[in-house]
């Protein structure tokens, strides 16, 4: 099996000691598999790596990082057959998050599967989105 790894070198992926998240923590944001791009969870941190104050910021944010990713590997929202959604507070967001998504995400709509959480990987993060997309036919 061949495989391709994608780390976006967008300053949103930066760390302060000036790597990245994918250095630091030791992972790709996508790998590239066959046809299909399997892309890590994405949260929804600011640019300058700091949560926003609200949940519909973090959505936001957790989809432009997505979008971000998928762009990197060579395709977009528009190519996502898959869609996993973890979320702390689930039912005090599920419809902000329903209708966010509805704006990054076209049809015809991947699957999508969402999960209630505990907690993510930072305190005060309530998103986290992991992917797979299908890579556009050449």
């Amino acid at each position: 099996m061949t495989k391709t790894t994608f780390n976006p070198e967008d300053p949103a992926f930066a760390t302060p000691d000036g790597s990245t998240i994918f250095a630091k923590f030791g992972y790709s944001a996508a790998v590239r598999s066959g046809d299909h791009v399997f892309v890590a969870g994405q949260i929804g941190l600011n640019p300058d790596g700091t949560v926003p104050d609200d949940d519909e910021g973090q959505i936001v944010r957790a989809f432009e990082r997505l979008e971000l990713v998928l762009r990197s590997a060579g395709c977009g929202m528009e190519h996502l057959v898959e869609l996993v959604s973890y979320h702390v507070g689930l039912q005090g967001h599920l419809s902000q998050f329903v209708e966010i998504k509805k704006r990054f995400v076209p049809e015809p709509h991947p699957t999508w599967t969402i999960l209630e959480v505990a907690g993510l990987a930072r305190p005060g993060l309530v998103i986290e989105i992991k992917a797979v997309a299908a890579l556009p036919s050449s």
